[in-house]
């Protein structure tokens, strides 16, 4: 009972950001200057590759049992990853503001206080997570999700606020880290004294440095690229683009976050599942399953299209709009997939997934830049379906090269 509980509680603290970030991005592109709006995300994007760049994993590196055992905790790496992420958001944000493409903070020090926040929770998470205490993270979702809500009613209801939107989008991240590095110092039992400072840093790195390089690597490549294409659709397709796609974005990330919790329920039986529908559906049944999917992504886009869900005027004819809003739910769709039969692929072979992953990220990124010069925001769309329908195919056919040598086995 307790395990289902702690499960709930980690696939709603996975779901509520997605989804509260959703209903904010809808809202936002409703009433709210397209122009300042994609200047302002991009903004938070670079704050989000700015953490991850600087993300050593404190809170993966944690799991491990003779590190955790050494280490009652890893708050003096959050302390390097928020020096090196404060450093790098500041000058990033100074030099690309130059450009437009991203907006500045009313208030400077926000640039430092923002990821400082953000980046002293890693461990937090990291421990939390490990003692059962996915209910205070849970909380801790929640009261964030609403705020980023909370934000966009703000400007909305008060214009004059909209200056201060990129110092309000930057004061929910870092709060949200405060929040988590508060609940952990309320939870944490008394710890036994442990090495500090410099030595504190080279004793884990001869202890756990393979652990600390992967983990980090998992964070600067995989979770920053999540966030690189907004900067490169803001760069590309200027402000008012990188704002629509940024609604395309908030589709996707509803489809990553929740394909990722249901995979982590459903694991255990994925492999099974997908060996009976081998053995049980034909061709011409799975294309039968195909062509109703693709009806039903069909009439989904053009109920987008009636109601506005976007503002896609900008894209001219109701078919490009249509169009447009067809390829964004085709790309989450295929997103959800990939990331459904992403555990069964890593469960098969570490090292393939590795592969994929890093495929999926390069692909995905050339595809965009390619694509947005080609096509506009239209190509940005159809570049998350490329990329992920190639990384999907890869996938099956990794399952099913699994399956086909247990039987011969």
């Amino acid at each position: 009972m307790a395990m289902r509980k702690d499960l709930v509680y980690v696939m709603l603290g996975s779901a509520l950001p997605a989804v509260s970030n959703f209903v904010a991005v809808v809202f936002a592109l409703k009433y709210l200057d397209a122009a300042w709006l994609g200047r302002s995300y991009a903004l938070l994007a670079l704050f989000f590759v700015s953490i991850d760049v600087f993300n050593f994993g404190s809170a993966r590196l944690y799991s491990v049992t003779k590190i955790r055992e050494r280490f009652p905790s890893l708050l003096f790496l959050d302390t390097v990853s928020a020096t090196g992420s404060a450093l790098f958001f500041s000058i990033a944000a100074w030099i690309m503001s130059a450009s437009g493409a991203i907006a500045l903070p009313q208030i400077l020090p926000m640039l430092v206080i923002a990821p400082v926040g953000y980046a002293t929770s890693h461990f937090a998470l990291g421990y939390l997570r490990l003692k059962g205490g996915n209910a205070a993270i849970c909380a801790v979702s929640t009261v964030s999700a609403l705020c980023r809500c909370s934000v966009v009613w703000l400007i909305a209801t008060h214009p004059s606020w909209s200056l201060y939107l990129p110092d309000l989008l930057l004061l929910v991240e870092g709060s949200y880290g405060t929040m988590l590095l508060g609940a952990y110092l309320i939870v944490r039992t008394p710890e036994p004294a442990a090495p500090a400072g410099p030595a504190a840093l080279r004793h884990l790195v001869s202890l756990g440095g393979k652990e600390l390089i992967s983990s980090w690597y998992s964070n600067a490549i995989f979770s920053g690229a999540k966030h690189l294409d907004v900067i490169i659709a803001a760069m590309l397709l200027g402000p008012a683009g990188a704002a629509l796609y940024r609604g395309a974005k908030s589709v996707h990330n509803l489809a990553f976050n929740f394909g990722q919790a249901l995979a982590l329920v459903l694991h255990s039986r994925m492999l099974a599942w997908l060996r009976a529908l081998r053995r049980h559906l034909s061709r011409m049944s799975l294309f039968g399953v195909a062509i109703a999917i693709c009806a039903l992504l069909t009439f989904g886009a053009f109920l987008a299209f009636k109601i506005r869900l976007f503002p896609t005027a900008s894209l001219g004819s109701p078919s490009r709009q249509c169009l447009f809003l067809f390829l964004i739910f085709l790309g989450a769709s295929l997103m959800f997939a990939c990331r459904l039969i992403s555990i069964t692929v890593f469960s098969i072979s570490k090292r393939t997934f590795v592969i994929l992953s890093t495929m999926e990220v390069g692909v995905s990124l050339a595809l965009l830049s390619c694509l947005c010069l080609i096509f506009g925001v239209v190509g940005a769309a159809l570049s998350v379906v490329v990329s992920c329908g190639s990384v999907l195919l890869a996938s099956l056919v990794v399952v099913q090269r699994s399956a086909h040598a247990i039987r011969v086995d």
